[in-house]
């Protein structure tokens, strides 16, 4: 007999239709005579069975029952402790407490809380992994990537950055020395947090779930902040993601009639260094992975398309439009003029949580008071630290994380790795440009003057003593016998403060 207690819902399901067909083959054989001594028996088994699944069935439906019922109950009282707290803070802002520490701990059953949730408040419960799901289009992160919180104390990541070879050497000749170097990677940790005013007319209102509204405006705002950090090329001043700052190393053409191959070259060729172990994942925007979806692996032939099965060229990949984002020269983060595809492990992203979250609620201060609001702020820390820095040598320079400029086959165009610069005065800044035309070569030019800004042709911009902005024109031409030719030209805006 089997074990119908251990059945999910569906099974019994199947179960039950399979004992019903059973038992209508047995009376349709026996339409017109006795049920015999074995069928009889078979009879008995088979209503058996269908007893015995009809009690799981009927068990797994009050239980799913009860546990929906908590589930709404502890909603509605971690709403009501909520709304109760902002009153109090409201009402009585010399006794309320205005201030709830959110600490990692241990689970109500004393086991270690090795998820990091944030267990206790006395009125609200936050889990930190909650605040970063993949729920909304452009904020989903990779799957390689593992976010730690809770983390306390400083963190320290030795990395070896070479290695040593055996020699060959004559029967008595001395070997050679070698040294094996070290270095250390620690992470920067910076302070986050935001403000959320919250209505007293809502605080109010009874029926308003200020619990889920609370939750939901900070849930969006830090799956932002990390896909943003995560996606972007932008030169960050604070936490920088695994592309920040970093230029196409390549040209991936749409519409050449051989992007599978390119894309399976590109990301062959940068992994090629021997010491990667996790999975790739791509990342590229939604117009990107259309174009990938209806593009053949081989023009002409029937063999499936580069993006199908939820794979790209077979490897993970996520779409998120901060991929083509850079940051404009006003510091804020706009969509930039071209389109990428970033290739990344990863596993050599380390990125934390620090210390405590602190809720704080202020119903009191003049500011809010005079809006009718209660404002609710979070503050915390986070870091984000490239582990693979140091690899192979490297001084510096990630090794886990790369980009390629997408571009169409048929457009001949040039892309600024940025457009929009801020060169310190007497200091300088370097910029690159790429091409998809075979055989471009890149020239760089002011084409809108500031006094003491130059720029070279290696794409080293200088600034001198005055403030202001300049624009600097990227040019893409071609050698056609003893004529140049300009094919594609781009601009970046060069601002030097005061």
């Amino acid at each position: 007999m089997k074990d119908y207690k251990s059945m999910t819902f569906e099974e019994l399901a199947v179960a039950k239709r399979e004992a019903n067909d059973k038992l209508g083959e047995l009376y349709v054989s026996a339409a017109n005579r006795e049920l015999k001594d074995d069928e009889k028996q078979t009879e008995l088994n088979l209503s058996r069975e269908l007893k015995m699944i009809k009690e799981a069935m009927s068990d797994i439906a009050i239980r799913e029952n009860h546990d929906k019922a908590l589930g709404d109950q502890r909603q509605e009282k971690l709403g009501e402790q909520f709304r109760k707290l902002l009153k109090g803070v409201r009402t009585n802002p010399g006794k309320a407490q205005r201030e709830i520490l959110l600490s990692p701990g241990n689970n109500s059953d004393g086991t270690s809380n090795v998820t990091a949730n944030i267990d206790a408040s006395g009125a609200i419960r936050l889990t930190i992994h909650d605040l970063i799901p993949t729920l909304h289009e452009g904020l989903d992160l990779p799957e390689g990537l593992n976010i730690v919180t809770g983390v306390t104390g400083n963190e320290i990541w030795p990395v070896s950055i070479n290695d040593v070879e055996m020699e060959e050497v004559g029967e008595i000749e001395a070997l050679s020395d070698q040294v094996l170097n070290f270095a250390n990677i620690t992470p920067t940790v910076r302070r986050c947090g935001l403000t959320v005013p919250v209505s007293n007319m809502a605080i109010d209102n009874a029926a308003f779930d200020l619990m889920a509204f609370v939750q939901s405006k900070f849930g969006i705002a830090f799956r932002e902040y990390w896909a943003k950090k995560i996606y972007s090329r932008a030169e960050w001043s604070g936490n920088k993601g695994a592309f920040s700052n970093l230029s196409p190393i390549g040209v991936i053409k749409l519409g050449s009639g051989d992007e599978y191959k390119q894309i399976l070259t590109a990301v062959a060729q940068f992994s090629d260094k021997g010491f990667f172990e996790g999975e790739v994942c791509l990342s590229m925007d939604r117009v990107t992975e259309a174009q990938l979806m209806a593009t053949p692996k081989i023009k002409g032939a029937a063999g499936g398309f580069v993006i199908e099965n939820g794979r790209c060229c077979g490897y993970r990949y996520t779409v998120s439009h901060f991929v083509n984002t850079e940051l404009n020269a006003s510091g804020k983060l706009v969509a930039g003029k071209g389109r990428y595809l970033e290739i990344g492990y990863y596993e050599w992203f380390a990125g934390q949580q620090h210390g405590d979250v602190r809720l704080t609620i202020d119903a009191t201060s003049q500011a809010v008071s005079k809006k009718n609001i209660t404002a609710v702020t979070i503050n915390t820390a986070f870091s984000m630290t490239d582990l693979s820095i140091y690899i192979n040598g490297a001084g510096g320079t990630t090794q886990a994380f790369a980009c390629y400029a997408v571009m169409d086959a048929d457009t001949p165009e040039v892309l600024a790795s940025q457009h929009a610069v801020t060169v310190p005065k007497n200091g300088s800044k370097t910029v690159s440009a790429i091409s998809n035309v075979a055989g471009a070569f890149i020239t760089y030019a002011v084409t809108t003057a500031l006094s003491g800004v130059s720029v070279t042709n290696a794409g080293v911009i200088s600034a001198g003593t005055t403030a202001g902005t300049a624009v600097i024109t990227v040019t893409a031409s071609k050698q056609e016998g003893s004529s140049t030719v300009a094919i594609a030209t781009d601009t970046i805006t060069v601002t030097v403060p005061a």
